[in-house]
């Protein structure tokens, strides 16, 4: 939502609970740079999910477990 916007215009960003002025040329990079970040430990956070539930179905089936239903 940033990018149309003209570069010198004026920004507030929060960083380590102080709110400070900047310009949208000076936060677009940090913003993308944090993007990027989170995108990538969403995906090692699912890949291990899906390592555990692999894991975790194998222990069902090696030892007989069945879920009960109530």
């Amino acid at each position: 939502t940033m990018s149309p916007m003209p570069e010198d215009r004026k920004c507030f960003r929060l960083i380590n609970g102080v709110l400070v002025e900047r310009t949208v040329k000076e936060v677009l990079p940090a913003l993308k740079t944090n993007k990027e970040g989170i995108s990538k430990t969403i995906e090692q956070l699912t890949a291990q999910y899906r390592s555990k539930d692999k894991e975790f179905v194998e222990f069902q089936q090696k030892n007989h477990i069945r879920v009960a239903s109530a």
